[in-house]
């Protein structure tokens, strides 16, 4: 038997992540040529609808809280040592909890996170 090379940390930290970005802007240019967009001005509304101003940097933000939150459920179980295929089931589960708290503490206990 024959021992593994360990892979460096910087290609794990960021020149896989890195490549990961760049097929996935290759894919989708390849995708916009095709049905006759220029990719340059689609990244261009794409970044600015996203970025471009207080109320769509709001929206990104809002729609990838979610995102973020399941991602570090999944991290925290993973860390424990457990494998979990359930992250959708644990944000289920996470915003039941913070309806039944918002629901127990009232109105006036958590102001504007529950009721807006």
């Amino acid at each position: 038997m024959h021992e593994q090379a360990k892979v460096p940390a910087w290609v794990t930290v960021a020149l896989l992540p890195a490549i990961n970005v760049l097929v996935a802007f290759l894919v989708s240019a390849l995708l916009f040529m095709y049905i006759d967009i220029n990719p340059i001005d689609a990244a261009k509304v794409m970044w600015t609808g996203a970025f471009g101003y207080a109320e769509g940097f709001g929206y990104t933000m809002y729609y990838a809280t979610g995102f973020i939150f399941t991602g570090l459920a999944v991290a925290v179980a993973f860390h424990a040592g457990l494998f979990n295929i359930g992250g959708e089931g644990q944000a289920y589960i996470g915003g039941l909890g913070v309806g039944l708290i918002c629901l127990t503490l009232g109105e006036y206990a958590l102001g504007t996170l529950c009721f807006r």
